[in-house]
């Protein structure tokens, strides 16, 4: 199989996000790593179809995904940490020497210096593991100012208010349109509270992606005799810059929004 960049170079670069991903590298990202087939990029010539179609059923002669290549770096860099420290820097729970037991998005994860566990003791899928890495070994995170901001609003975030605004407020506006009850539910399940906010909006929740990584979910429900679509905003801790990088705080987005609208 080939690397991710071996895929891109094949790919058309118009980043046109009808493959479900935002960008035309993390699609190749994903084929690589064996979370996305090539056949849902539309607009792929057929000679590079043909090339990339014969690659996926070699994937298990691969030497190592984008995505395995990058845990390789990011456990050692973890390892190396103050499981003390950071138990208390990022809200987990110490429950035994060099073990944390920390919530992601509702789940219930442990960690080790050797591995990252859910409750079945089954590894999560790569990318999410890689989440929880970089997030747990970003520098001297502060706790959560208690401020809410738009992702626009968060430090070298322009080059990706497309995607966010398409994969992630635009998914879940669009798929609870008219369902605002719905939308409760789905949010409930993913373990959101109400949140007591002031404005216009048809529901508000607060979420815990980590435990000291707050998200505030307002969703205003479509009004159709005024041609007024449904929206949705999903606003971060003014200090969301300093618990994931940019394009992990992407890739998060994109997965809440995808657990939200799966029933």
């Amino acid at each position: 199989m080939k690397t991710a960049v071996e895929i891109y170079k094949l790919l058309p670069k118009t980043n046109c996000g009808t493959c479900g991903t935002a960008t035309c590298f993390g699609f190749a990202a994903k084929v690589a790593s064996g979370l996305a087939s090539i056949t849902s990029c539309a607009n792929l010539n057929d000679q590079a179809r043909e090339e990339l179609m014969a690659g996926e059923g070699n994937r298990k002669n691969s030497p190592g995904t984008v995505y395995e290549q990058a845990l390789e770096i990011l456990r050692p860099r973890l390892a190396s940490l103050d499981f003390q420290k950071l138990a208390q820097q990022s809200g987990a729970v110490s429950s035994a020497p060099d073990t944390l037991e920390l919530l992601f998005l509702n789940d219930r994860f442990t960690v080790t210096k050797e591995r990252i566990a859910d409750q079945q003791g089954k590894e999560p899928r790569p990318f999410i593991s890689i989440l929880i890495y970089n997030h747990l070994t970003m520098p001297d995170p502060p706790r959560p100012a208690g401020e809410w901001i738009t992702f626009s609003s968060v430090p070298a975030s322009h080059a990706k208010d497309k995607a966010w605004a398409g994969h992630v407020e635009q998914e879940i506006a669009s798929h609870f349109s008219g369902n605002v009850n719905g939308l409760k539910k789905a949010c409930e399940r993913l373990g959101g509270t109400p949140a007591s906010i002031k404005g216009s909006h048809d529901a508000a929740y607060e979420f815990r992606f980590f435990p000291h990584y707050p998200v505030l979910l307002l969703f205003y429900d479509a009004v159709p005799d005024e041609d007024f679509p449904a929206q949705c905003k999903l606003l971060l801790d003014k200090h969301v810059d300093r618990f994931l990088d940019i394009e992990s705080i992407v890739v998060l987005g994109e997965e809440f929004a995808g657990r939200l609208t799966t029933q």
